[in-house]
């Protein structure tokens, strides 16, 4: 077995376990591997001692909870392995300088990320100053490598300068690719770079103020990419955030005179179309359903069901305001509540679907879009947060109330749940 696979275990087994006292013995069997070793491994794969990501996996987790839901802190403390609802407050005091309240209505964000690759960083969310900066373009023939090539180029034209130094690339023109620098600003900055030949277009910009969520990483070219690709995608699609309009940048961390590491910056504010996570507990709910496979899945399975219904209960297809649908690759499984159970023609296509009555996380909102982007970030909430789901897949539930528009419809994705108390 591959090491890193093998170390993948060892995550797997802390996740699954992060509600109560993790056993670091069973870990290290997990991973076929000695406890020494898991200390070594753990903290070159993580950066992280394995206890410290331990902490950092339980506070994120109960931050999350405490963003998003409204379960009491003794719960969520009960939820994220913590001994108390004490040891909570106290932890989340020590890592945010909040109380849980505090943050619950504050604009920081705290997410440690579950590792499961060497793109998964942590990410911090607070408000960034950029001083009073000079910017200037540098021009090469080819796009990797570019950041270099201009780090390279500025210390050859202003060799004594000892500011902060921002980056981003910029759009290829013709054959050439260019790579913004920008500079703290002082007039021997403007002075040397419009003095050299190998920037262009200088401008100067004023301070700048914006909510940023930074990553950390090595002056390495891929690494960098794979952190980009993290923050893009990964987390930004499972945080409460959405890109802001102001350009992503990179801030040149220099010792010794080189440059070590980035720190890399992607502007982000909240999402307007807020969506509310909760725990909830939920009665058992009947389904006459379909499922069908192809482009036009959804489609031909909601057919199916209300054609049924006009047939043989016209009175349910006329009062039908309470509507299901789960997606399984090209398969499409859609219903209609029902109140009691229906005889059913065998060899129609037809099933009566029983959803049970259990612990569900819920993700709600007002918008009546692509269920798929719903259950994708429920998905990420239910697996940073360390809960246990059922094998039952996810489903969206769409409710009609007083019409069939946009305006009058609500939608809420669920996965069920196992062993989740909810006050």
């Amino acid at each position: 077995m591959e090491k890193q696979q093998r170390f993948k275990r060892v995550i797997q087994y802390i996740e699954e376990h992060l509600q109560e006292e993790v056993s670091l013995e069973g870990a290290a069997q997990a991973g076929f591997t000695s406890l020494m070793q898991l200390y070594r491994d753990f903290y070159a794969h993580t950066g992280h001692s394995v206890k410290e990501y331990i902490r950092k996996r339980r506070l994120s987790n109960a931050l999350s909870l405490i963003r998003c839901s409204d379960m009491p802190l003794a719960e969520v403390a009960y939820t994220c392995g913590y001994s108390s609802q004490q040891a909570l407050c106290k932890s989340v005091k020590a890592a945010v300088s909040m109380t849980p309240l505090e943050y619950k209505r504050s604009g920081v964000s705290y997410y440690f990320p579950r590792y499961d690759s060497l793109s998964a960083k942590q990410v911090t969310v607070a408000a960034q100053t950029l001083p009073a900066t000079v910017r200037a373009a540098f021009y090469h023939s080819r796009l990797s490598g570019i950041e270099e090539q201009a780090i390279a180029a500025l210390q050859e034209t202003l060799p004594d300068y000892r500011g902060r130094v921002f980056g981003r690339n910029g759009k290829q023109q013709g054959s050439r690719f260019y790579y913004w620098i920008w500079l703290e600003y002082t007039p021997e900055a403007v002075e040397g770079l419009l003095a050299g030949r190998m920037f262009k277009g200088v401008e100067v910009f004023p301070e700048l103020s914006l909510t940023g969520a930074k990553v950390l990483v090595r002056n390495d070219e891929p690494e960098i990419g794979r952190a980009w690709n993290y923050l893009y995608t990964d987390w930004l699609r499972s945080s409460m955030f959405t890109q802001a309009p102001e350009p992503y940048f990179e801030e040149f961390l220099w010792r010794n005179g080189r440059v070590n590491r980035l720190a890399l910056v992607l502007p982000v504010m909240k999402r307007t179309d807020y969506d509310r996570i909760s725990l909830i507990r939920s009665p058992g709910m009947l389904f006459l359903a379909s499922t069908r496979e192809g482009p036009h899945a959804e489609k031909e399975a909601s057919q199916a069901v209300m054609g049924f219904l006009a047939v043989y209960n016209p009175s349910a297809a006329r009062s039908a305001d309470t509507f299901y649908i789960a997606k399984n690759g090209r398969a499409c499984t859609c219903g209609v509540k029902l109140e009691e159970k229906l005889p059913l023609p065998s060899g129609g296509g037809l099933e009566l679907l029983e959803l049970p009555a259990g612990s569900y996380a819920v993700l709600e909102t007002d918008c009546a879009g692509d269920s798929r982007v719903l259950e994708e970030r429920l998905e990420a909430w239910v697996q940073d947060n360390g809960l246990r789901r059922s094998s039952r897949p996810a489903f969206a539930i769409y409710e009609a109330q007083g019409g069939y528009t946009a305006n009058h419809i609500t939608t809420t994705c669920r996965i069920q749940l196992e062993h989740v108390k909810n006050g």
